[in-house]
């Protein structure tokens, strides 16, 4: 985890809500100026959203954004219920299967559930991780690109272990797209991975949460894999749809025999 959360606020205009932020966050509001020699990891409120970085790390902020970047790509040029994502959890012609995305990090794969047409529901348990999707969802929401889209996407906060038994209808599918392992001596793994390890830690409940999934879900659990990676537990899936990088592991529930 990080050694400290820090929160900036780069707007006159936007500083009773930054110090909103840092009293829900538990986090110190400093003015930049303030900032030198210090360590952890920095949440900057601009008036073009929320974004953090690592401080002492010359790297872009990251930041959840659905209206450029690679969410906008993905909803231009890949918006296909053929892609793997969208088979795995049971998206077809006629088919718009409700959806828990119990590990929601950045948001992606439930904004491409949406964009395809399903009611998705996320959950997330990392107070600064739901800062920032609950950032960008709200900007999507007043961009005419993406508004529709963000209207089918539901952000909950808190750990998904406590929620899922709790909805109601459950769900047609469960999400589940665990912190990967981490590698020994591998290349240092991407901004937005090593970011969000510091963040959520490795989600070490995630065989348990796979469990409670499978007794909740009306249709199928989906879990997203490395590529060559073990099954997340000794239950093995009833079938898997390969990717090069990393494939998906897919439980269906199986209805009860007479």
């Amino acid at each position: 985890m990080p050694n400290a959360i820090i929160i900036t606020c780069k707007s006159n205009n936007l500083h009773k809500k930054a110090v909103g932020l840092a009293e829900k966050l538990r986090a110190p509001l400093l003015d930049e100026t303030a900032l030198a020699e210090r360590q952890g990891i920095l949440l900057i409120l601009a008036e073009d959203g929320l974004s953090l970085r690592c401080l002492g790390e010359k790297t872009r902020p990251l930041r959840v954004d659905f209206t450029s970047g690679k969410n906008a790509f993905r909803l231009a040029e890949n918006r296909t219920i053929r892609q793997p994502l969208a088979r795995a959890v049971g998206i077809g012609h006629g088919l718009r299967p409700s959806i828990f995305d119990a590990t929601a990090g950045l948001g992606g794969d439930a904004f491409v559930f949406a964009s395809l047409g399903c009611q998705v529901t996320m959950a997330e348990r990392a107070p600064l991780v739901f800062a920032l999707l609950e950032d960008g969802l709200q900007r999507a929401a007043g961009h005419p690109q993406t508004a529709a889209i963000a209207a089918k996407m539901r952000l909950l906060p808190g750990d998904a272990k406590d929620i899922l038994p709790a909805l109601s209808p459950p769900p047609d599918c469960v999400y589940l797209d665990p912190m990967y392992p981490e590698k020994k001596n591998s290349a240092l793994p991407g901004k937005e991975m090593r970011i969000l390890r510091q963040l959520v830690g490795g989600d070490d409940d995630s065989a348990e949460l796979l469990g409670l999934a499978q007794r909740v879900a009306v249709g199928r659990v989906v879990v997203k894999r490395p590529k060559g990676a073990p099954w997340l537990t000794a239950a093995k899936p009833s079938h898997a749809i390969a990717m090069p990088n990393s494939r998906f592991d897919v439980y269906l529930r199986l209805p009860p025999t007479a």
